[in-house]
């Protein structure tokens, strides 16, 4: 009986513990995401403003402590320029998603908050929309 009982517990102890997990995955998720969002003009213009070619770079004629750092600079661009195509395929996505579930408001709202870096005030004027309305809402209150 002990037993039984002590199992129980353990096993809701675990069931909370895995949730209480989840939620904090999520959260990170949401966050990470939203970083990459407020930074994605900053990583567009970084990787398109690059004032070498990674490829052109000849790392083999370079000393031991030069080629590290040109190594370094490489994968840097390289994560760069694989974050921005990430981001502008998953908006890409979102978009195209928006359409066809007729709330491209929505995605106007983020993008224009995100991408176009406008005020909640400027959303609602352009989106023509109250702040308890749920395409300003979404941005006000999940981003």
């Amino acid at each position: 009986m002990k037993e039984e009982v002590m199992d129980k517990a353990i096993k809701k102890a675990l069931k909370e513990f895995k949730e209480e997990e989840r939620e904090e995955k999520k959260k990170k998720v949401l966050h990470n995401t939203k970083l990459l969002l407020r930074n994605f003009n900053n990583l567009k213009t970084h990787s398109d403003k690059a004032k070498y070619d990674i490829s052109e770079i000849d790392i083999e004629a370079e000393n031991g402590d030069d080629r590290a750092y040109i190594l370094s600079i490489r994968r840097s661009k390289l994560r760069t320029l694989i974050m921005v195509s990430h981001i502008e395929m998953a908006m890409s996505e979102l978009k195209e998603n928006k359409i066809r579930s007729g709330s491209l408001e929505q995605y106007r709202a983020l993008e224009m908050f995100y991408i176009e870096k406008k005020s909640y005030g400027e959303i609602r004027d352009k989106l023509n929309c109250g702040q308890n309305t749920r395409e300003c809402k979404i941005v006000c209150v999940n981003y």
